[in-house]
């Protein structure tokens, strides 16, 4: 069982992971690598991996790191440019890693900031082996091993027993259980978790396990297929399907071992070449190197062998005994000059008796076994053995085709064939319709190396957008107007060239919106919205305008405005143009005006605040008429205080009564019109509750 350090580790991994790919809106994909896959390390104990993905909001830049899963299990990354200056909706580049067990990030950044990323939990640089030989190599059903303990022992996922030639799915990675095909033929984990975890523990990078054994099989099966002809069994006399049991070697060779690399084949095979074939020494030589030459020739690739010296099996009378013959062949490969061999186990003296005669069966057997390989694959062979190294991805671009109606697809030169996912072939696809597209390049050899994923949410040409808020709007000419356009995309193009998703006018003008997706389709031009910018207002000018008044103005006329004023830090009512002073300070205002446009849209500008303006009161009884004298019979009354039922009463000289003026409440200024009065001297008298005042004015 895993640990319950691991399985916690896992969890909060898998957390992030969402969380992040719910953050981000899922729309920035890594797409290569996927979880949990592994990747062969070269001789220096690194590798250079390939990664892509998808996005369809706008970036300009992506960034990737590594870090271990569990501290110790590899070697932390900063944060490093995977692609500058990005196009097409399709992210790629590549990454140098030692080996290690890693959570891989990407963030795609706009303008120097974060705007979403992805993570795959689980990936991994370290050791890829192919499994090949017959049942003590392919494992029992009847007898499965334990699953491995360690989280970084890996297998593909794929169960190709029903022998097919034709290319095998992408890869999926899983943790190696129990009861699992090892793809494309392993039954069970056998022994490959046990030596998974001995590996793991050795060598602290990760390991996946490929497995293309066949129970059964002999030495002439594996090259008479592998020659093109049809090979039959040993025992029952049957033929195995077309190009099987090699096949599956090569095709997994072909495409795993071409995308991922491999350290070597483990090679485990012979016994029914001892029973009921009694191979000959030289013949079990020439059809192995055959093999060897064979695959190498088909793929191009110089593969390593690990071969172990295995005859052991059961005779007609029930023995369990083994074969020189076999033993003298194998070891005949390994001694081979310029061979890309190194010895594996002898396992003929293993684990005797055995419960079948034959097998390695039981959690005993499969144990003794692993430790046998284990034992061969020592820190000699990973010194000095070069692993066959994983094949860069080849690069994608994209462009909208014409009259927005298309994507063209366009892959590199230089390869054999291009089978796309929509069946079809070529270099360059135009596809019309959403869905997720990549393609199978293969070279002269067959080899293939999956491309990176083009992703469509939508249509192709984006929806025409619409201007939120449409009709006619107004703005001040400090502000302008903010707006947004509405629709499937991030990516937009407004008609004064903005290209933000929304943006803030500032002229007068009509307004429209084109949608554009991350291949460069454009939508419809929308539906124009028109603004009207109002003038700036200018900063008031205030001036004294009596003994206890304020009085500020704008020079744009006509325009109803009000002013909010301030002393201090305190606002005053009410916001009218002159204002009654009561107390010493600094005085301000601004001017606001509401312009109105339509039954519903009414919109208030604002001047900047004045300079202040400092006023000092005098001391004297808060009661001022003027000007004195008046020249034109027009006079003024201000008083400190606000008076309720206040009268003003003009007398003569002589002390009679010649007017009177009364007001319910004598708040502000009051202008008072005594330009029918002969000129001369005058007693004004100003009464209220608790005050009466008298002054001298002349009417000039």
């Amino acid at each position: 069982m895993r640990t319950i350090s691991t399985i916690c580790i896992f969890l909060i991994t898998c957390l992030l992971s969402n969380f992040l790919a719910l953050g981000a809106e899922a729309q920035i994909k890594i797409t290569s690598p996927s979880d949990r896959a592994v990747y062969q390390r070269d001789i220096t104990g690194q590798t250079t991996i390939s990664i892509s993905g998808t996005y369809s909001l706008p970036v300009d830049k992506f960034e990737v790191r590594a870090v271990a899963v569990i501290p110790g299990q590899g070697q932390n990354t900063e944060w490093s440019t995977l692609q500058d200056r990005v196009s097409g909706g399709v992210f790629q580049g590549t990454v140098r890693l030692q080996g290690g067990w890693y959570t891989l990030e990407v963030r795609g950044l706009l303008n120097g900031s974060v705007v979403g990323r992805d993570v795959v939990s689980r990936m991994g640089v370290g050791e890829v082996f192919l499994i090949s030989g017959q049942s003590n190599a392919q494992g029992l059903f009847e007898s499965p091993g334990p699953a491995a303990s360690d989280d970084r022992v890996n297998y593909i996922a794929y169960d190709n027993t029903v022998n097919s030639l034709f290319d095998p799915p992408a890869p999926t990675f899983a943790h190696l259980e129990s009861n699992v095909t090892i793809g494309p033929r392993g039954k069970t984990a056998w022994c490959w978790g046990i030596l998974g975890d001995l590996l793991v523990r050795k060598l602290n990078v990760p390991v996946l396990f490929i497995n293309t054994a066949w129970e059964g099989t002999t030495i002439k099966n594996w090259s008479e297929s592998a020659a093109g002809r049809i090979t039959q069994n040993a025992y029952g006399g049957f033929n195995y399907p077309a190009q099987m049991p090699y096949g599956n070697l090569l095709i997994s060779t072909q495409h795993y071992v071409h995308q991922l690399g491999v350290r070597a084949i483990l090679w485990m095979q012979g016994e029914t070449d001892n029973i009921p074939s009694n191979t000959s020494a030289q013949d079990y030589r020439d059809r192995m190197q055959f093999l060897i030459n064979k695959l190498n020739s088909d793929t191009d690739k110089r593969i390593n062998w690990v071969i172990s010296r295995t005859s052991r099996a059961v005779n007609g009378a029930g023995q369990s005994v083994t074969n020189q013959n076999v033993i003298n062949g194998q070891n005949a490969v390994l001694n081979t000059t310029f061979n890309s061999t190194f010895p594996g186990p002898e396992t003929d003296n293993a684990y005797v008796p055995r419960p079948d005669g034959l097998h390695f069966t039981g959690q005993n057997g499969q144990r003794i076994l692993a430790n046998l390989w284990n034992d061969a694959l020592n820190t000699t062979f990973f010194s000095t053995i070069t692993p066959v190294t994983p094949t860069p991805t080849p690069s994608l671009s994209t462009s909208c085709g014409t009259n927005n109606a298309t994507v063209s697809l366009t892959l590199p030169a230089g390869y054999s064939s291009y089978e796309w996912s929509t069946g079809q072939s070529g270099r360059t696809i135009a596809i019309n319709s959403p869905g997720t597209y990549r393609a199978v390049l293969k070279d002269a050899r067959g080899n293939a190396i999956t491309s990176p994923s083009v992703t469509i949410n939508t249509t192709v040409r984006p929806l025409k957008p619409t201007v939120i808020p449409g009709g006619q709007q107004q703005a001040c000419a400090d502000t302008g107007f903010v707006f947004a356009a509405s629709g499937g995309t991030d990516y937009f193009l407004w008609s004064d060239g903005s290209t933000s998703k929304s943006f803030r006018a500032t002229q007068t003008g009509n307004y429209t919106v084109k949608a554009q997706n991350v291949f460069g389709c454009e939508s419809e031009i929308s539906a124009p919205v028109s603004l009207t910018v109002r003038p700036k207002l200018s900063i008031p000018l205030i001036e004294q305008s009596g003994p206890y008044s304020l009085t500020a103005s704008i020079t744009e006329p006509n325009l109803n405005e009000k002013y909010e004023w301030k002393v201090g830090s305190s606002f005053l009512k009410p916001e009218t143009s002159t204002i009654k002073v009561t107390e010493s300070g600094e005085y301000t205002a601004r001017a606001k005006a509401v312009f109105t446009m339509g039954s519903n849209n009414s919109l208030t500008c604002y001047s900047a605040y004045a300079p202040p303006v400092p006023f000092s009161l005098s001391e004297n009884d808060g009661v001022v008429i003027f000007p004195n004298p008046s020249r034109e019979g027009i006079v003024y009354v201000e008083t400190l205080e606000n008076l309720a039922n206040a009268e003003v009463a003009f007398y003569n000289i002589n002390g009679s009564i010649i007017r009177t003026q009364r007001f319910s409440l004598l708040n502000e200024r009051q202008r008072i019109d005594a330009s029918t009065l002969p000129p001369g001297l005058y007693l004004v008298r100003v009464r209220a509750p608790g005050l009466d005042v008298t002054k001298r004015i002349v009417i000039d």
